[in-house]
């Protein structure tokens, strides 16, 4: 069943219909919070600033769309590593909390690393304890923020 083949220009647009309403969602949550400024962003900036940067994506990926791709040309949506990130992005999303940030990203990498990249289990473990501890340092030290911890 799947990947199924859609039109080019109907299928870019279509994406670039569904991120620009994903970037106008992001943008207005984010003013619902307050932005800070530049010298001290608040809760608000980088998630509006995210949700612009989406929009501004999604109008060029349509033109694109609109001008560039023939009508007869087809493209295959529901490709296998897709759909492999996708579920890995739920469970991240989901272990979050419970296993807290660090272990639950770890786990994200080292799945990827190993399902999609085919790298052995021993180097993406390690890979993904190299990427987390970068992490720790740049949120905990030079931002001094406090991820979830989870149970440890």
């Amino acid at each position: 069943m799947l990947p199924r083949a859609v039109s080019a220009r109907r299928g870019g647009i279509a994406v670039a219909a569904v991120l620009a309403a994903v970037g106008l969602i992001f943008a207005w949550q984010a003013s619902l919070l307050d932005f800070g400024g530049f010298d001290l962003p608040g809760p608000g900036f980088f998630p509006l600033v995210l949700g612009v940067l989406v929009f501004a994506f999604a109008v060029l990926i349509a033109i694109e769309g609109w001008r560039g791709a023939a009508e007869g040309e087809t493209v295959e949506l529901g490709h296998r590593d897709v759909l492999i990130v996708l579920a890995a992005l739920a469970g991240a999303a989901a272990l979050f909390e419970p296993l807290g940030a660090y272990l639950s990203l770890g786990l994200f990498g080292a799945v990827l690393l190993v399902v999609l990249a085919r790298v052995a289990v021993p180097l993406a473990i390690a890979a993904s304890a190299a990427a987390m501890a970068v992490c720790w340092y740049f949120f905990q030290v030079l931002l001094g923020l406090q991820l979830p911890l989870g149970p440890f």
